[in-house]
């Protein structure tokens, strides 16, 4: 006889786990994906997701909103992405096409943050991410 735990386990992979994982591959392997990043300020700043993950020749928007109460922003050096400075509440894209493989390190570059006690950025700064492209 089945205890609860592993039938409540087994509703939440066929509920929950396998549309994800079904929407996420459907992504994939479309032509174009729209990936949100949102930036949290709760003390420490940080993307969420810090991790994505697209296709080499996909066309790829990154939506950044920016949730903090000062400015941020994101670059993505490798493919010349550049959001420039985001304000509070505001949703940046920017749209490219990964054309090589590889991980990708994408950040804030200096200056972007501003706004906080004394116009400067008053937490700790973790705006630090990597985007992957596959084949």
């Amino acid at each position: 006889m089945f205890s609860r735990t592993v039938i409540l386990a087994g509703v939440f992979i066929v509920l929950v786990v396998a549309p994800a994982y079904y929407l996420y591959t459907v992504s994939l392997s479309s032509n174009s994906v729209d990936v949100n990043i949102s930036i949290v300020g709760d003390g420490t700043d940080y993307y969420v997701p810090a991790n994505v993950i697209v296709r080499q020749g996909q066309v790829v928007t990154l939506a950044v909103f920016n949730t903090d109460d000062n400015t941020h922003g994101l670059v993505v050096p490798a493919f010349n992405v550049d959001t420039g400075v985001i304000k509070h509440g505001i949703t940046a894209r920017v749209t490219f096409t990964p054309d090589k493989l590889g991980t990708f390190p994408f950040d804030e570059p200096p200056g972007y943050c501003t706004g906080g006690n004394g116009n400067i950025c008053n937490s700790a700064q973790d705006l630090k991410g990597n985007l992957t492209v596959i084949p």
